[in-house]
């Protein structure tokens, strides 16, 4: 589990309604699953760069796709490591007058940091959606060789934002529900 296990009896994750604590462990599998599409993602970017390596060393000649695609590929793994990332709390995190804070303020400190950040990427995944329709809408492909259509790459975008701000609107009722602003 990538959030405090649930069957601990001293975690507020008990007081929680059981839809909310069904929908966690939905939430943390599917980050479970993106980051294995990020780790074999990366790993064929891996490749990519290798072959471009050995055929321009042996050969004198380039891919030229291995700049393009290597980059439609990280933006794969971080649209797909972003949820990951949260569900495990490996995210940015500016807590240092959390500790000292009455119980009840910071409650609302990080409801409504947790609202912030579901706005946040809300709108990332907004403006990505509106990307990814644009270039769908005209055809538009990419400037290289391989005229990528470039809706393709575009799609990670408002979806990897998307599941994010399912998983903050997620940690925002998780943090109201339980009163105790962590968990």
């Amino acid at each position: 589990m990538l959030l405090p296990q649930r069957g601990d009896p001293n975690n507020s994750q008990l007081a929680l309604p059981p839809w909310l604590r069904r929908l966690g462990a939905a939430l943390d599998y599917v980050a479970m699953v993106l980051l294995g599409l990020a780790i074999a993602v990366l790993a064929l970017i891996f490749c990519l760069m290798n072959i471009e390596i050995i055929a321009r060393s042996l050969f004198g000649l380039s891919t030229q796709l291995s700049d393009e695609y290597g980059g439609y590929g990280f933006a794969v793994v971080i649209c797909t490591g972003l949820m990951y990332a949260h569900r495990s709390d490996a995210l940015l995190n500016v807590d240092f007058g959390l500790a000292i804070m009455p119980v009840r303020l910071r409650v609302l400190a990080n409801g409504l940091a947790s609202l912030g950040s579901l706005l946040a990427t809300g709108f990332a995944a907004y403006a990505g959606y509106s990307l990814w329709s644009f270039s769908w809408m005209f055809d538009s492909t990419s400037a290289f060789t391989s005229e990528t259509p470039l809706w393709l790459p575009q799609v990670v975008i408002p979806i990897g934002f998307g599941l994010l701000s399912l998983s903050f609107l997620e940690e925002f009722m998780r943090r109201i529900w339980s009163g105790r602003g962590s968990y």
